[in-house]
């Protein structure tokens, strides 16, 4: 059992005695007046609650639980102490205690509060309070509040003389007991929330300001921490929309909104930052196909909209679907203060548990900083600072970036097939269904710009192209309030934007146009292409944060189309696979699959002559076998050229265990028909050798048996005929692969001893 001394009590209350919620205000009551009536509840099952948490952190299926809810009906009438005061006013109070935790905090119902009343919820020693609420800081009836440190709190309800008789009441029904607070909390605040995370006012986190103040953490169900983002819409007019995960659904009416907890550089603090928080919000919609939330603040509003001084900013977002050249996300891992993390390569399109295919973006590898219980719903933003996806769960931690965290897809979101007002983000952050595809994010401390154009979503310059040069396009968006009536754009490739466009047409406010940009020509290998919007209206853009745009992409120089034909097994969530060259790179992986959805699944792969190595995964070690396909069976694959199989898994051998690698050579379809009369196998069948007589010199000679083991290889000095011995491989029927400069030959060969 740990024994908390008094001086941790002491760093604790110093931890939070910066917070703020409510307008402001102190009690009326008096410590020495007349005793306060204490209601008192037993430490829960702590080490019970702890073995539970391990099942759901992490895991994108709760809330990161902080606290053990006790759920009571303590009202006005029924409980607590009256005090009339000299004045002629009333005073209600009852004092809460639960023992051992190490925060309290409280929800209410049938929560009245007339024009006059106040209420408080303070610590004993009144160096924390929260309050003063008011009847607008409460959505239907309801309010929580933040957390208190130590194991008591204090409820104060005033009424002034002159409101004796009008209708007043509250109900509290939730005490939450904080279990969780002095290592994964307190400490975490501090920077235990994985030495590998990064405070979100460190240098690299410099150009995300504006999207840091986006992001609040959030208490939902009075015991679990979340994150979220404010989010603008087409209309900008600032309404206070949050945008979470929908496993982080509870009563919104009761959420806790917490701005600004962060760091104020990249040192952790020796105490806790000072924060503002909101409480109470409506539900507007929400999936669990791609685990979105899109909630709307409802308390502590100033002009319908969340007050200047807790620094807002509304987030931009993309729901068009390209892939994101990179990602950064922003988020509060294990109920921490503001972090930051950093993807630098492409993301994948992937799924997370059961959800549909394609729904989710995968981030395969932090580059900087992970993710945490705690960070579940918190944005994810492309390298145009605009936000594509919020997190719904993963395996990222400290030691282990590599492992993947997965975002639920704003594009999936937006407007799903069937969906309506109540399953999709359209409805809410376009209303005047403007068709837009992007907007960028909105500083309510100042009025919109006149002049603000905006690119986006590059398309023909991105992936791989194979056999063809880059045809690329972009979206010119009107983010002013005036028309946007001509622009100049420098564009070019691999950071040389050294050729000029320029667009004239006439775009209202949030109004777009696809521009479509000359044909490029580069050569083989990788590229970015890059667009900057120099002017608008004649003159330099005032905002130029939104004016640049990039893309990635590979040109394959004579390219062949290669097939993977996949039949999943219908435990797909365990299957992954990756194809790689000869040095090791990965070209292609899988996206992630989801389970009970089997099947035949098809890629096209655009590779260049030469071999390469297909390896596939399963994480629980049975391979794609246990249960029956939708064609039967077990799970198979082939690789196909054309009509020649390169490499496959037959269902006979789908038990492969944790991994199989096959490698495969892909040859010149253009010089195949040639090479296959030039070619001959002398005996076939063989017995101890054969002969190999080819009219195009020879290399190689790679022996594949038929279910796609490499079985033998052989190299040469360029020859056109030489023996190759049989006598130690087995009797069977082969592939037989002849490497040329024109490319590869695959002949079938008899071995019979």
């Amino acid at each position: 059992m740990k024994i908390i001394t008094l001086s941790f009590l002491g760093f604790l209350i110093s931890l939070f005695s910066f917070a703020q919620q409510g307008d402001g205000g102190l009690p009326k009551g008096r410590i020495n007046e007349q005793p306060i009536k204490s209601y008192f509840f037993a430490r829960p099952d702590v080490e019970a609650l702890r073995l539970e948490d391990q099942e759901t952190d992490g895991k994108g299926i709760a809330p990161w639980r902080f606290g053990f809810n006790h759920s009571v009906q303590l009202t006005l009438d029924q409980d607590g102490s009256w005090i009339n005061l000299p004045d002629g006013s009333q005073l209600w109070r009852l004092e809460v205690v639960c023992e051992k935790a190490l925060t309290v905090n409280l929800t209410f119902e049938n929560v009245v509060i007339p024009e006059g009343n106040e209420l408080y919820v303070y610590n004993p020693n009144k160096d924390f309070i929260l309050g003063k609420f008011t009847q607008y800081h409460t959505y239907q009836g309801e309010l929580g509040t933040e957390l208190i440190p130590g194991n008591k709190a204090i409820v104060e309800y005033y009424i002034p003389a002159q409101n004796k008789n009008l209708s007043r009441s509250l109900t509290l029904n939730t005490v939450t007991h904080g279990y969780r607070t002095s290592k994964e909390f307190a400490e975490k605040a501090f920077g235990s929330s994985g030495n590998c995370n990064l405070n979100v006012n460190c240098p690299e986190g410099s150009a995300w300001t504006n999207e840091r103040n986006s992001v609040v953490m959030l208490v939902s169900g009075s015991n679990g921490f979340c994150t979220g983002a404010l989010v603008n819409n087409t209309a900008n007019d600032f309404k206070p929309y949050v945008l979470t995960a929908n496993h982080c659904y509870s009563n919104p009416a009761t959420w806790i909104f917490r701005f600004n907890w962060q760091a104020a550089s990249c040192s952790n603090p020796g105490a806790s930052p000072s924060f503002t928080s909101l409480s109470g919000a409506t539900l507007r919609s929400k999936a669990a196909a791609s685990d979105f939330c899109l909630v709307e603040i409802t308390g502590g509003l100033i002009n319908n909209t969340v007050p200047l001084a807790y620094n807002p900013y509304f987030a931009g977002w993309d729901n068009s679907g390209a892939i994101p050249n990179s990602a950064v996300g922003i988020h509060h891992p294990s109920g921490d203060i503001k972090k930051i993390s950093f993807e630098n390569n492409p993301l994948i399109s992937t799924v997370f548990g059961s959800s549909p295919a394609d729904s989710h973006w995968g981030v395969t590898w932090w580059d900087l900083g992970v993710t945490e219980g705690g960070s579940s719903g918190s944005p994810l933003f492309d390298q145009n600072h605009r936000v594509v996806g919020q997190l719904h769960g993963g395996a990222s931690g400290c030691g282990n970036p590599q492992l993947s965290d997965e975002y639920g897809k704003f594009s999936y979101s937006w407007e799903p097939v069937g969906s309506n007002s109540t399953n999709q983000l359209k409805f809410w952050l376009d209303p005047s269904n403007s068709g837009a595809t992007f907007v960028d994010g909105s500083d309510p401390s100042g009025p919109p710009l006149a002049l603000d154009g905006s690119t986006g979503n590059i398309t023909g310059a991105s992936g791989i192209l194979c056999n063809t040069n880059p045809t690329p396009s972009f979206t010119l968006t009107n983010m002013g309030t005036s028309p946007l009536t001509s622009a100049t754009i420098t564009y070019g490739y691999d950071g040389v934007l050294n050729q000029t466009y320029n667009w004239t047409g006439n775009l209202a406010q949030f109004g777009s146009s696809v521009i479509n940009l000359p044909a490029g020509s580069v050569a083989g290998g990788n590229h970015t292409f890059g667009v900057n919007l120099t002017q608008v209206n004649g003159v330099s853009d005032p905002n130029a944060i939104n004016n640049q745009a990039t893309s990635n992409f590979t040109k394959v120089v004579n390219g062949e189309n290669v097939q993977l034909n996949l039949d999943l097994d219908c435990y797909a969530s365990e299957t992954s696979w990756t194809l790689t060259d000869a040095q090791s790179n990965t070209l292609y992986s899988s996206p992630g699959y989801a389970d009970n959805n089997p099947g035949l699944v098809q890629y096209n792969f655009c590779l260049s002559v030469g071999c390469y190595n297909f390896t596939i995964n399963d994480s629980f070690g049975d391979g794609m076998t246990t249960c029956a396909t939708v064609n039967g069976g077990s799970g198979s694959y082939a690789i196909v050229q054309g009509s020649d199989s390169l490499a496959f898994l037959t269902e006979a051998n789908a038990n492969f265990g944790t991994t199989n690698t096959k490698n495969f050579c892909v040859a010149s379809t253009a010089s195949l028909d040639e090479l296959v009369f030039n070619v001959s196998l002398f005996p076939n069948p063989a017995n101890s050798s054969v002969m190999i007589t080819s009219e195009v010199p020879f290399t190689g000679v790679n022996l594949y048996a038929m279910n796609g083991v490499l079985v033998a290889s052989f190299t040469f000095q360029d020859t056109n005929s030489t023996y190759v011995p049989l006598d130690q491989i087995a009797n069977g029927i082969y592939q037989m692969q002849m490497v040329t400069d024109k490319g590869i030959v695959n002949r079938k060969l008899q071995i019979q001893h």
